[in-house]
């Protein structure tokens, strides 16, 4: 959509040739045409300008006068028909428009100026073939017909016209100009401007389109979505039940008055596709209990901006009277009532797909065999419920409908059960799907472009096309137009139907055990039938061509089969009797000659030269490898570096065919199991690959002829990764028996075994050797570093508290008095991590040392750690509730020890005390991954309850310092194991304590005898004087 501006009516004949220079060109006779040229020029400028209904009678003007030999006459004829014509061409400069603003010094009415963009639009909108249905009107979302009213002469976007000719006409003969230069009164559409309108970039709506509304705001006792889950009005149980903990999924409730827009204020539809794409929207409401059925806002809690939206659905398909709509946020869950009132034209527009989606869904539920009229019949007698804006449903509803209402039948044949009948292929959807032309699968579309195969050149049997497109119109016209073009094809030479390529059963492989799957070449056939595995036959077809649901039936989901290794896989010897070297041996190493060339059924190959090896299972295509060695000992033999097909990597069935993946996988064989020589190409990464990212490589790289692949990764089947080829380059010496594979295995190889380096000769005894290095995959490993170990690498001191475990309901329940019991009756809590695998166990590395052996040396095949453990929160005593109140990256320190192989070590991690950090935990945590952190120590058995800290040293003091802390002599002796003398310690009163209370007492009672005028006796005396 352009905003154009129109050319000022001209009032003599040099405004027209101002406006027309090529006009005035071709009067004068200048460019030397003939008559007949000439015209067609002419011809050539106008038609670019007409409409369609000009358009059309000028088409059938040209078949009758074969447009091929269009002459003056029917130039004539031409001239006759523009100057008749009521819908033409305009020259109205006088309402000049540049991006919808009004020049300087014009005056006109915003009304009149907003009507001619409007018209502009809607020329706009009949010229672009891409352009979809109805978006030059953007008519109302609310009504169907544009509302005019009677006391305004607004020209809008549906009622404006363009102006006639024949007022141009008029005027132009006014002015005295001649009848001839009324035929070259052409509309101009002058691009002042490529922009187009502004829309939203979130819900995607025209800012300037009429129809746009704003939310107009929450009241000011309004919630936030958390403080509003807590509000008591929503509370199902009273402060006193208990019962809140058995909740399975997010609370539900019901909400009304709701109001959905986006992070702008614009209010926007939720079901078209915007959730879908991760575009925030939120809504406001009153939130209401789940029980509560008014849809009055009495009673209902006001909320403010819940969300965003997660997801939104549609259930009640179980014959009640309204289908209930609900929207899920990262809290809780609710379902629609009513909407606001300036929200309600949005609304009403969505509730009739969705009442419509609810009779079809209930309808084929239980006459899965009816037929279309079936399904009509039950729409059009079906009354909607009450307080909607439609009062009946007709075919033109249902078909208008049609790809929302199939939508929701795939997605609720997703949620059935295994062993449910699908809705989407019973006959009354078939009919559906082909009266209304819905795609199936349209969401996954987009992906069936991409999955192609990008190496495979189709041969061109058909001729140049008629038009050269861009890959998204291509996509659009395969989408939408797939019927036209399948007929098409038929008639050009009978090309067979691609499957959709996305569902399960096109994703899975070939069986290899069919008759086609036996023709084919990679399984060693002749390629001729070219017919695809009879396993593999697309759903999506079967409905297409409405045939029976037998093929849904059979339809099953191959096991996932094992990753084996190329060099465990058996193959098939060939009975080849011509095998011979070629040339002399080129080196000699003990009995083995080898060779560089040998040839095998009068074919020659050489190191380096790729070759296919049959299986012994010929259900499985040929393997294939590279010689990197030729070599005879008693037997002919070969090195082979294994390639992998796509359909042994994790990509399966969608891999292309033609490409091949290094593996780290070789053996030795005989040259017998060579079926023959193939071509294996290596496709290098261009060098400016990373400013071309995410573009498609069209360049033809090979053809398929059954013995050409190409190679240009690396793949990891442990790790089911891709890399880059490692670049290995052999030595001059080593070139007729390299192998990277061997090469690279054997690193490996080196890396998975420990080593100790640096003995520390003054902590040496008599059964061990101590180290202060040791490395283990790379990594170096000293005193004092901390590292992950497995779970089982070593026990807790602490026993974890056992989970509690909820008692178990009966079943003999009433199920009229507790209908929702069921739902309560299940030990399984959503989200709950006990059956969640522990963590990695953290230690301090305190010694490096191997054992000696009889002979005195060490042995380094064992290599042992000594190292500290550190305790995790849910180690402790306190157990898998300790973790919820603490820091993910807290430890505690202890000095229980343990020993482990150096074997079991996982890696590296940096544990520091918190106290010696020089910035806060949070931002030592934030720099890496693998950092934790200790503040306190977990104490031994016996004495967790406190937490007394040596004052020098990080340990707890010993029992012996607590009792001098407690005034106890160090003769003192207790009794007991260590909790009973911790206790004996810290239940006892200090002896100087006890003496300095007894003096007191003391003093305090001689002073009161005093006071009473008694005497004190003589032994309180003297103890007095003693003292």
């Amino acid at each position: 959509m352009f905003i154009a501006c129109r050319v000022i009516l001209m009032c003599n004949v040099n405004d027209v040739y101002v406006h027309f220079p090529r006009l005035q060109v071709l009067d004068e006779g200048g460019d030397s045409l003939s008559d007949e040229e000439c015209v067609k020029e002419k011809l050539r400028l106008l038609q670019e300008f007409l409409l369609t209904d000009t358009q059309d009678q000028l088409k059938i003007l040209e078949d009758k006068l074969k447009s091929s030999e269009l002459s003056t006459v029917s130039y004539a004829a031409l001239s006759v028909l523009l100057s008749t014509a009521d819908e033409n061409l305009c020259f109205n400069m006088s309402n000049r428009h540049l991006n919808g603003f009004s020049e300087n010094g014009s005056h006109k009415d915003e009304g009149e100026q907003e009507g001619a963009m409007d018209t502009q639009e809607e020329g706009d909108a009949i010229k672009s073939p891409s352009a979809p249905k109805g978006r030059g009107g953007r008519r109302s979302k609310a009504d169907s017909e544009p509302k005019k009213s009677p006391a305004s002469t607004r020209v809008t976007r549906n009622s404006g016209k363009q102006p006639t000719i024949l007022s141009i006409v008029v005027l132009l003969c006014k002015s005295d100009v001649k009848w001839q230069f009324c035929s070259w009164a052409v509309e101009i559409r002058l691009s002042l401007s490529l922009t187009p309108p502004p829309k939203c970039p979130d819900c995607r709506q025209y800012l300037d389109d009429s129809d746009l509304k704003f939310f107009q705001g929450d009241p000011d006792d309004a919630l936030d979505e958390p403080e509003m889950l807590t509000d008591e009005r929503l509370s199902l149980f009273d402060a006193n039940e208990d019962g809140f903990e058995s909740y399975e999924d997010l609370p539900q409730h019901k909400i009304t008055n709701f109001s959905v827009y986006d992070k702008r204020g614009h209010l926007c539809p939720f079901d078209s596709g915007l959730i879908e794409k991760n575009v925030e929207l939120y809504f406001s409401c009153a939130v209401k209990p789940i029980y509560d059925d008014n849809p009055c806002m009495d009673g209902g809690v006001p909320a403010k901006k819940l969300g965003p939206i997660n997801a939104w659905w549609i259930t009640g398909f179980d014959g009640g009277e309204k289908a209930l709509i609900g929207f899920t946020t990262a809290f809780a869950d609710y379902i629609l009532m009513d909407p606001s009132e300036e929200y309600s034209p949005i609304f009403a527009l969505m509730q009739e797909k969705i009442y419509m989606s609810k009779i079809v869904v209930e309808f084929l539920q239980k006459n899965q065999d009816a037929t279309y009229e079936d399904l009509l019949n039950k729409i059009e007698t079906t009354v909607p419920p009450a307080g909607l804006n439609f009062n009946r449903f007709t075919e033109d509803t249902l078909l208008r409908h049609a790809q929302f209402v199939v939508e929701q039948m795939e997605s609720y044949d997703e949620a059935g059960d295994s062993d449910e009948q699908p809705i989407i292929i019973t006959p009354c959807m078939r009919d559906l799907i082909k009266l209304a032309g819905v795609t199936l699968g349209k969401r996954r579309a987009a992906r069936r472009q991409a999955i192609r195969h990008p190496t495979k050149i189709e041969k061109d049997s058909k001729g140049p096309t008629k038009a050269t497109t861009t890959k998204l119109v291509y996509l659009i016209f395969d989408t939408f137009f797939s019927d036209q073009i399948d007929q098409n094809n038929k008639d050009g030479g009978g090309v067979k139907r691609h499957r959709c390529g996305v569902c399960e059963v096109c994703q899975a492989p070939d069986c290899g055990k069919c008759s086609a799957c036996k023709d084919m070449i990679k399984f060693g056939g002749s390629g001729r039938s070219k017919q695809a595995c009879q396993k593999r036959r697309c759903p999506n077809l079967a409905v297409k061509e409405a045939e029976d649901d037998e093929n849904m039936d059979e339809e099953e989901v191959l096991p996932v089969k094992e990753t084996k290794k190329m060099s465990q896989a058996k193959k098939k010897k060939q009975t080849k009797n011509k095998i011979s070297w070629v040339g002399e041996p080129i080196k000699t190493d003990g009995r083995k000659e080898y060779y560089m060339k040998v040839c095998v059924e009068n074919e020659i190959v050489e190191v380096g030269d790729c070759v296919s090896v049959s299986p012994a299972d010929p259900s499985h295509p040929l393997y294939l490898a590279r010689i990197t060695a030729l070599w005879e000992d008693g037997e002919k033999m070969f090195h082979a570096h294994w390639f992998c097909r796509g359909t042994d990597t994790v990509l399966g069935e969608s891999s292309d065919p033609l490409e091949l993946f290094l593996v780290d996988e070789c053996e030795d064989m005989q040259l017998s199991f060579v079926h023959g020589k193939v071509n294996v190409l290596y496709k290098a990464p261009s060098e400016n690959w990373f400013m071309e990212g995410g573009m498609d490589d069209d360049i033809k790289v090979i053809e398929d002829d059954g013995k050409s692949f190409f190679y240009q990764l690396l793949y990891d089947g442990d790790c089911a990764r891709f890399e880059s080829p490692p670049k290995v380059t052999p030595s001059e010496d080593s070139k007729y028996k390299f192998c990277a594979s061997c090469v690279r295995n054997k690193e490996r190889g080196v890396q998975e075994v420990p080593s100790v380096y640096e003995p520390l000769e003054d902590e040496e005894s008599d059964s061990k050797v101590f180290y202060g290095l040791a490395t283990l995959k790379g990594e170096q490993y000293r005193v004092g570093d901390s590292v992950y170990l497995p779970p089982e690498a070593f026990n807790f001191g602490a026993k974890a508290v056992s989970p509690v475990k909820r008692s178990h309901r009966k079943d003999c329940v009433d199920e009229d008095l507790h209908p929702e019991y069921y739902r309560k009756s299940s030990d399984y809590i959503k989200g709950s991590n006990l059956d969640a695998p522990q963590p990695f166990r953290v230690g301090r590395i305190k010694e490096i040392f191997c054992n000696r052996r009889c002979d005195g040396k060490p042995d380094r095949m064992e290599i042992k750690l000594r190292l500290y453990k550190f305790y995790r929160p849910e180690n402790t005593h306190k157990g898998p509730k300790g973790a919820y109140h603490s820091d993910i990256n807290q430890l505690y320190w202890s000095d229980e020890e343990a020993t482990v192989n150096m074997a079991e070590v996982l890696g590296r991690c940096q544990v520091e005390y918190a106290e010696d950090l020089v910035e806060s935990v949070q931002d030592y945590s934030s720099k890496g991954p693998d950092r934790f952190y200790f503040l306190e120590v977990r104490m031994r058995d016996g004495c967790y309850r406190g937490r007394v800290l040596h004052p020098e040293q990080h340990r707890v003091v010993s029992v012996r310092e607590c009792a001098r802390s407690q005034g106890f002599p160090d003769t003192y002796r207790f009794f007991g194991n260590i909790l009973d003398k911790h206790r004996q310690v810290g239940n006892a009163v200090p002896p100087p304590l006890s003496k300095a209370i007894g003096l007191e007492v003391r003093k305090c009672v001689q002073e009161r005898m005093r006071e009473n005028g008694i005497r004190c006796p003589s032994r309180l005396m003297q103890t007095a004087s003693e003292e």
